[in-house]
């Protein structure tokens, strides 16, 4: 087989011992994504958003409510620790909650 040596199989995290879930509340001014240090084991980090539309930006600079990459109501998903460390958001209206969870892949 010409692909015998590739696997394809999930992806295996496990949640980092030691760390609870923790939640960071969103509105109408810029703040960094990680607000407390994460735990030296973290290598990724899994969120949700729930409660408003969001906007964010990984490149230094400080999203608006109307520059940055959008996140709607509703959406979650996995990010590097590092990508996590360097976001900003911004709630485009209302106010969001992002609820993150530390992982580890193995």
């Amino acid at each position: 087989m010409s692909n015998s040596r590739i696997v394809n199989g999930p992806m295996q995290v496990l949640p980092v011992s030691g760390t609870s879930m923790r939640t960071l509340s969103v509105g109408g001014t810029a703040t960094n994504f990680i607000v407390a240090a994460l735990n030296p084991n973290t290598s990724h980090i899994y969120w949700t958003l729930d409660g408003a539309d969001i906007r964010l930006t990984i490149d230094g600079s400080t999203p608006t409510t109307s520059v940055g990459h959008i996140f709607k109501d509703g959406n979650s998903g996995i990010w590097s620790a590092g990508w996590a460390k360097n976001a900003k958001v911004i709630s485009v209206s209302g106010t969001g909650v992002f609820t993150i969870s530390e992982l580890n892949y193995i």
